[in-house]
C-alpha cells in the first residue's frame, strides 16, 4: 500500500518540478525574443511617424507659402484698384 503512496507522490513531485520547469523555461525565452520584437515594432512605429510628420510639414510649408504668395497678390490687386479709383475720383474732381 506504501509503494502506491510513494509512486504516486514521486510521479506528483515530478510533474510539478517538470511543470515549474517548463513554465520557468518559457517565460525566459519570451522574454529573450519578445522585447526584440517590441522593439523592431516600436522602431517601424517611429520610422513611419517620422516620414509623416516630415510630409505634413513639407505641406504645411507649402500652403504657408500659396497663402503668403495670395495675400501678396490680394495686397497687390487692392493697391490698384484703389489707386484707379483715386484717379476716377481726381477726374471727377471729387478728390
Amino acid at each position: 500500500m506504501f509503494k502506491r503512496t510513494r509512486w504516486f507522490a514521486a510521479g506528483a513531485a515530478i510533474g510539478a518540478s517538470g511543470t515549474v520547469v517548463g513554465y520557468l523555461r518559457a517565460r525566459q525565452i519570451a522574454r529573450r525574443h519578445v522585447p526584440e520584437s517590441v522593439q523592431d515594432a516600436a522602431s517601424r512605429v517611429v520610422q513611419r511617424t517620422d516620414v509623416e510628420v516630415r510630409e505634413l510639414a513639407d505641406r504645411v510649408s507649402t500652403t504657408i507659402d500659396e497663402l503668403r504668395l495670395t495675400a501678396a497678390d490680394t495686397k497687390r490687386t487692392r493697391r490698384e484698384a484703389e489707386q484707379l479709383l483715386r484717379r476716377q475720383l481726381e477726374r471727377a474732381g471729387l478728390y
